[in-house]
């Protein structure tokens, strides 16, 4: 039976938009329509998150018989929309917030179940700038004003302002990275930056203390080529969300494998011989287990780390499935009575001198109740996530009423959420600090017939395209399989 991928195919798509960060929408438009006639025979997929949804999709479409396996009672993974216990169908992301212009496929996916999408960041009103306790309200397009900041902040960087900050010492490197041939990531040609963090990296340039935590936002020891490379999705034309929750996307998508999604499924054990692979769950408090030709496996590595491999991966990938590092991100969400901040011409987003950034999703949504809520990062998510939901929330209002002095008499209810806590993940997103590129090479790489997919995977960690993108690469990789 004719392959639906060739082998050409797939090395073109693994030469060519695997490893790199540059994917036309054309390109994006043809992997995702193109199917034709695959071998067939069983595959399970592990995780029913934008990753194992693209690949169960791209196979089924192919004539393989799949089964995906979700331990949670909902589709998405770490793409997961929050709306309890929110009134007035109002919403907040407590993943994946953001997809950028330059996400071609992504975008080909969203244009495929016809969602609707809106700018992530509001174009009209201004957003708040709290720096050391000053308290500035920035209009619309404007800049804050570093004069009255009691700060470390040099005469160099006073000169540039706040906002040219990234222009001083990094946009050169980042358009460097962004310009990188189709050679793979991560990039041979900028290999010496990958062993350097990115905090010591603004340091060796006389950056002050309060401009390295401006622009490392709790990243510090993020590898400087990592930074650099994410940094290119950030710095894109527009941002834009789904209408309606960025979850509406994989809800979509599993929608067309509701018979071949069984929710409720905590893996145990991934056991491959020469004929096959057996995969082990628990499901309904009884033990389970499936066979099958093939496995997908789109666990994140650290929660595969507590999974049983039988026989043992190789060393390579044993090391990357133990060190690999997820970023733990905390995720505070609090409803107002009323969009209080928008009588002073605000639009509820605020920057401000901790590792967080302060959104305010329900800019726009009909009704006058909104929502403020906290992305939080690093040491200090992991500070947020040893706390209890009330002392989460306590602490967010004492800050909320520096930013929009109002909320205790405009406060309804409030929800937290914590990747790191949270059982099926143990962190957000692939962060690779300094040291740790090694860690990648082997990441995507198939153990006998069991295949990897995930963001961690991919050339795009931390966003819906590298989950998407890995998801299709591994779909690829089975259907090209002798």
């Amino acid at each position: 039976m004719k392959n639906g991928f060739s082998r050409r195919d797939f090395l073109a798509f693994t030469a060519a938009s695997a490893g790199s960060v540059v994917l036309s929408r054309a390109q994006a438009a043809d992997l995702v329509r193109k199917s034709g006639a695959g071998r067939g025979g069983k595959v399970l997929i592990l995780g029913a998150g934008a990753a194992g949804l693209a690949a169960g999709l791209k196979l089924k479409e192919m004539g393989y018989e799949v089964t995906l396996l979700e331990g949670r009672t909902r589709p998405g993974g770490r793409v997961h929309t929050i709306r309890e216990p929110f009134s007035d169908n109002l919403y907040a992301e407590a993943g994946a917030g953001r997809i950028p212009s330059t996400h071609a496929l992504t975008l080909e996916y969203v244009k495929r179940y016809r969602l609707a999408l809106d700018p992530f960041y509001p174009r009209s009103g201004g957003n708040v700038f709290l720096w050391r306790g000053n308290r500035q309200t920035v209009p619309y397009g404007g800049h804050p004003d570093l004069t009255p900041v009691a700060s470390h902040f040099t005469a160099r960087e006073r000169a540039v302002g706040f906002d040219g900050l990234s222009g001083l010492y990094f946009d050169r490197l980042r358009e460097e990275v962004r310009a990188m041939p189709q050679d793979g990531w991560p990039y041979p040609a900028v290999q010496k930056y990958k062993d350097v963090n990115y905090g010591d990296f603004l340091k060796a340039q006389g950056a002050s203390e309060d401009a390295i935590n401006a622009l490392s936002t709790g990243f510090y020891e993020d590898s400087l080529l990592d930074f650099a490379h994410d940094a290119t999705s950030h710095a894109v034309p527009m941002l834009w969300k789904i209408r309606g929750g960025n979850d509406r996307l994989p809800y979509a998508m599993a929608n067309e494998l509701r018979d071949q999604i069984r929710y409720g499924a905590g893996i145990t054990r991934i056991e491959q011989d020469a004929t096959g692979v057996r995969v082990s769950f628990v499901s309904g408090g009884r033990s389970h287990q499936l066979a099958a030709e093939r496995v997908i496996c789109t666990l994140p590595f650290t929660v595969l780390r507590g999974i049983e491999l039988s026989p043992a991966v190789s060393a390579g990938k044993r090391r990357s499935i133990d060190n690999m590092y997820l970023g733990p991100v905390a995720r505070v969400m609090v409803q107002t009575a009323s969009r209080y901040w928008e009588k002073d011409k605000l639009n509820g987003f605020a920057t401000i001198d901790q590792a967080m950034e302060i959104w305010s999703p329900t800019y726009g949504t009909p009704g006058r109740r909104g929502i403020l809520m906290s992305y939080i990062y690093e040491d200090l998510a992991r500070e947020y996530s040893a706390l209890t939901p009330e002392q989460q929330i306590e602490r967010t209002l004492g800050l909320y009423e520096q930013i929009h002095p109002g909320i205790y008499e405009q406060f309804e209810t409030a929800t937290t959420w914590s990747w790191l806590n949270e059982k099926y993940s143990r962190g957000a997103f692939l962060v690779t600090k300094a040291g740790q590129f090694d860690l990648l090479e082997v990441a995507a790489t198939p153990e006998g017939r069991i295949h990897f997919a995930g963001e961690h995977t991919s050339p795009w960690p931390g966003w819906i395209q590298g989950a998407l993108h890995s998801g299709l690469r591994t779909a690829m990789e089975i259907s090209s399989a002798a």
